[in-house]
């Protein structure tokens, strides 16, 4: 999949380094794409709650309601309305770039899983949410939502009777089925929440809001888009005409129009097959094995660090099983631990100094053992001659570290510059190894392994244990963070630090408690002016494309001159065999509380119906009962465009099970007007009805 993947990964690490020149490493809503997906869903759930309060539920009312709120209280209920529309979308296109970024960052792999698995399940939420809202505003939309969700689930063999038969006409429509719908609507946020919930169980400090001035800035946006395109309705619903055309929100129902082109199987094993495709990729290739941290005991104090700094959860604290003196243990998890090292650079025991006693950590990754780091360290200072001499810890998922030619610059690549404790810094500077130390990581929004980047600034301003000591100044520890497409940026840091370690005294120098930040090179920024503007640019494109697509463009229902003809019916056929009385004898052999007068076999035979149109046959098919024994009813809806005009109509049955013939028929001459929804319907003891 990397000839998929590496294109992706391009893509948004160059769209990733513009933003954080436009926005801010910060605020980038790139590297907050999940984040902003949950403040939709509160900007939707507030909203939503105040639109209910004024909401008729009524069948015959819903819409009238909604029209009050959206024009007698434009300043409330309006605005709100248009939140509640767009956010809705809005969360469909971060949860879409969400997905599409974890996978071109390949950050959904191995035992990253879970994430991947349960964010696919609240797609299906999501949808179920939108869809539902659609059908409670019951406008043409809304039906045309309604008849066609109708049609695909009536695909699938779980239901007695087609759902459509539900929306036949105005005259038999259920309120019941409408409540019904609202109820659905109000239940999945609910169980959409509690798998938010799961879905970020496996994340440590999961963040769950973007940064104050972005949620400022999306309100703010929201706020314009409302004033200047409101979400309005699109007429009101009327089962009796078909409208000619309704403007699709393309966010949530690009589908539906292929379930009348591909046909409503079709669809279900397309949208099952993309399914399957998706929830295969975690395991597809096999990530190369890595092995999770080992804990060992004998210098393990159970401080809890490691546990609070493991950013999937992978550790949790238990009672002591040696028998020594401290009251609790780390334990890893393997089915959690991702092998990124951040543990190891919270164990306060993991420090090079230690020379009386073998340099084993309470806790480390067995492929990167902490003894072995000290020697790498000491070997590569060694051999890399040249002053200013910098030693750079890289992250394999950042920028490539590539040395000026007037700089000596050792490289060593470790899983995450959070693994590095910070007493490796103060090793390198006071053994003077090298004149300085970077961490080059990667992108500084959004860690590779989530927490890496936050705990490593931590631990050198001395805000998190282990910290960095005083004593070593910090214009000797330089950070960088930067994606693959941020080269260059890097490489314009390690020069300038360079430089500026050597305008230093040779002798390290102890730091003021004022300048504990690391250093590190400022990042590339637009001017002021042009920020403001880049920013507003990207509010007013985001907002013209939500808006745009939210219900453009529209699609055709029909012709201009063009009717629908409606076939539908619910009939059980005759028994394939008669009753038969039972003898006193056949009585006598039955346990008392199953004695009956007579035995009547449940089966029954299938129902074969025609229709033509002006004598010839547009529709001809055999259906058969439903119900495990197939005593239940035949049932049947289906729908044909037909020119306007005069048209003659014949409808014929069979239900007896006979070869040959028909023992229901009935012709009619009909006027239709453009538009017009003709019922035909049938019961035993009226036979055929066109209305």
């Amino acid at each position: 999949m990397n000839w998929l993947k590496r294109p992706l990964r391009a893509a948004f690490d160059y769209a990733e380094s513009a933003l954080d020149a436009a926005c801010g490493a910060r605020h980038n809503p790139l590297a907050q794409l999940g984040a902003l997906g949950w403040f939709m869903f509160w900007l939707i759930t507030g909203s939503g709650i105040y639109l209910f309060v004024f909401f008729d539920t009524g069948v015959t009312q819903a819409y009238e309601s909604l029209e009050s709120i959206t024009h007698d209280q434009w300043w409330a209920g309006g605005i709100l309305r248009s939140f509640h529309r767009y956010a809705s979308d809005v969360l469909v296109l971060v949860t879409f770039l969400h997905f599409l970024r974890e996978f071109a960052l390949d950050r959904m792999r191995g035992r990253r899983w879970f994430a991947w698995v349960t964010g696919l399940l609240l797609v299906g939420f999501i949808y179920v949410c939108g869809i539902t809202g659609y059908w409670m505003v019951w406008d043409q939309l809304a039906q045309y939502v309604a008849l066609t969700t109708s049609r695909w689930l009536d695909a699938l063999p779980i239901f007695a009777e087609p759902i459509s038969r539900n929306f036949l006409s105005n005259a038999e429509l259920s309120g019941r089925f409408f409540t019904l719908m609202v109820y659905i609507h109000i239940a999945a946020p609910l169980l959409m929440l509690a798998l938010m919930w799961v879905h970020i169980q496996r994340y440590n400090h999961a963040r769950v809001n973007p940064t104050q001035p972005l949620m400022i800035a999306t309100a703010a946006t929201f706020l314009v888009l409302s004033l200047l395109a409101p979400a309005l309705s699109q007429g009101p619903a009327d089962l009796d005409r078909l409208a000619a055309s309704v403007g699709l929100d393309w966010f949530y129902i690009p589908l539906y129009p292929l379930v009348g082109s591909l046909g409503s199987v079709t669809l279900w094993w397309i949208v099952i097959g993309i399914f399957l495709v998706l929830a295969v990729l975690p395991w597809v290739p096999p990530l190369p094995a890595t092995q999770p941290a080992e804990v060992h005991l004998d210098n393990c104090n159970g401080c809890a660090r490691c546990f609070a700094d493991c950013p999937f959860s992978a550790i949790t604290m238990q009672p002591r099983s040696d028998g020594s003196g401290f009251t609790e243990e780390a334990v890893v998890d393997p089915d959690l631990c991702v092998s990124c090292g951040i543990c190891v650079g919270a164990c306060p025991t993991a420090t090079p100094f230690r020379r009386s006693t073998a340099l084993v950590p309470g806790i480390e990754l067995p492929d990167h053992r902490i003894a072995g780091l000290r020697e790498q360290v000491e070997a590569i200072c060694a051999a890399t001659p040249g002053e200013p001499r910098i030693l750079a810890f890289r992250c394999p998922h950042g920028a490539a570290v590539a040395a000026p030619a007037d700089t000596a610059v050792a490289v060593i690549d470790v899983p995450c510059t959070g693994m590095i404790p910070p007493s490796f810094l103060d090793f390198v500077v006071t053994r003077k190894l090298a004149s300085g130390v970077m961490l080059a990581g990667c992108c500084e929004g959004e860690c590779y392994q989530r927490l890496g980047v936050n705990w490593t600034e931590a631990r050198i301003a001395a805000e998190r244990d282990p910290y960095l000591r005083d004593r070593i100044s910090r214009d000797r520890v330089a950070v960088s963070w930067a994606s693959p497409a941020q080269k260059s940026m890097r490489t314009k840091a390690l020069r300038r630090f360079a430089t500026a370690l050597a305008a230093l005294d040779p002798a390290p120098a102890k730091a003021e408690p004022t300048s504990r930040a690391a250093w590190r090179d400022e990042a590339t920024r637009f001017v002021l002016p042009v920020r403001i503007v880049v920013q507003v640019l990207l509010a007013v494109g985001v907002s013209a494309l939500v808006a745009y697509f939210s219900d453009t463009p529209a699609v055709e229902l029909r012709g201009a001159d063009e009717a629908v003809v409606t076939l539908s019916f619910s009939h059980a056929g005759r028994l394939k065999q008669e009753c038969r009385k039972l003898t006193p004898e056949e009585l006598a052999k039955l346990p008392a509380n199953m004695r009956r007068p007579g035995d009547c076999p449940r089966a029954r035979w299938p129902v074969y119906v025609e229709l033509e149109l002006n004598g010839q046959v547009v529709y001809a098919g055999m259906h058969q009962p439903a119900g495990i024994w197939g005593d239940g009813p035949s049932s049947l809806f289906e729908r044909f465009a037909v020119p306007a005009g005069t048209q003659q109509l014949t409808a014929r049955l069979r239900n007896s099970g006979r070869d040959s013939g028909f023992d229901f028929s009935n012709t009619a001459s009909v006027e239709l007007v453009p538009g017009q929804n003709l019922v035909v319907g049938f019961h035993e003891s009226s036979g055929f009805t066109f209305r």
